[in-house]
């Protein structure tokens, strides 16, 4: 069987190679650092293009940059292309939509989402679009003021949806493929002090899973009707016995639509839920990372493995999933600097 190939984003400084292509065997459990690249500040998160050559990072820093690359897995090379201003404080994530021409970014502290389009080449193009969110929420210390956290195409649409931590609000906005310019279709408020971090869409039904990061909950909608998205369930990510501080950071729904997966920070554990019938969430179990400050993970193509970023015990850490769907062991953690982002490129 041939390597599944991961890419890591870090909080790593420019002087060191904070973006790192490694090699995965899902046979052997192996994982191998194949090469990487530095010369960017803070790479915190990965979008890989549609074509598996392509990719964009975000320098999450004050003076925030979006940077384009050129991937050669045949011959472990990674290649800055360009790069263009974030147009905006700390970019926290990018989203490239499904047709491979136009990139989508969310500022936490710039309090914006901006739209660039990519060229032939990988390059980033100008900006075609920038809308500045308004709004606060009940959390003094992480709510003053806007924060969108993430942007996220819906399977089979135009449509983006954008988690604003700071403002307790989920705005869904259509892209017009042929300007570049975003139209604003419905926000919704969440549960005030919540804070929406990121979603994840179901592959069959019209359902979307938010994980919310303050809060330590999920919450379940459904896509549609009189307004856009209807409340179906929330969810507790922690037990209640759990004495500590925890902040939530992703949510993956699994290829077949059967487990739901969500990463805490503090109680350092994968929750994993069964999906039921109209996406409705079970509990199951709680997985550890093998690690500390699990910030993101994947899921790897097949549902046996799953990868973790655990930020604060600086490793990677492979997860091999049992049948029943729950994590169950994982291999020796492999040492990287401050991981926070872990993407599969074909």
């Amino acid at each position: 069987m041939t390597g599944i190939y991961l890419l890591t984003g870090s909080y790593s400084s420019s002087h060191e190679q904070g973006i790192k292509l490694w090699e995965f065997n899902p046979v052997e459990a192996t994982c191998i650092e194949k090469t990487g690249i530095g010369g960017i500040e803070r790479p915190s998160f990965i979008a890989a293009h549609p074509n598996g050559v392509n990719f964009v990072a975000t320098s999450e820093v004050e003076d925030g940059e979006l940077v384009s690359y050129r991937l050669d897995l045949e011959n472990h090379l990674i290649t800055e292309i360009n790069r263009q201003s974030a147009n905006g404080a700390h970019p926290s994530h990018v989203c490239i939509d499904v047709s491979g021409k136009w990139l989508l970014s969310t500022n936490y502290s710039g309090g914006n989402v901006n739209v660039y389009p990519i060229q032939e080449d990988g390059s980033i193009g100008e900006r075609t679009d920038s809308i500045k969110h308004e709004g606060s929420g009940a959390n003094v210390e992480r709510q003053d003021a806007p924060h969108p956290h993430s942007v996220f195409q819906q399977p089979g649409s135009n449509d983006f949806f954008v988690s604003d931590l700071g403002a307790d609000m989920i705005s869904v906005y259509e892209l017009d493929r042929e300007t570049g310019k975003l139209k604003l279709k419905k926000s919704i408020l969440t549960t005030p002090g919540s804070g929406p971090r990121h979603l994840a869409f179901h592959p069959e039904m019209t359902v979307v899973y938010s994980l919310e990061e303050l809060s330590s909950t999920l919450s379940v909608y459904g896509i549609g009707g009189e307004d856009f998205l209807e409340f179906v369930q929330v969810v507790e990510l922690i037990p209640k016995q759990f004495a500590g501080t925890n902040t939530s950071a992703e949510v993956v729904v699994s290829e077949d639509g059967q487990h739901l997966y969500a990463s805490n920070r503090g109680h350092d554990s994968i929750a994993v839920f069964a999906i039921q019938e109209k996406g409705i969430l079970k509990f199951e179990d709680y997985a550890t990372t093998g690690g500390a400050g699990p910030r993101h993970f994947t899921l790897l193509p097949g549902k046996q493995w799953l990868a973790v970023a655990n930020e604060k015990s600086d490793s990677i850490n492979m997860l091999k999933i049992g049948a029943s769907g729950i994590p169950k062991e994982f291999i020796e953690p492999i040492p990287t600097n401050k991981p926070v982002c872990v993407k599969v490129v074909s």
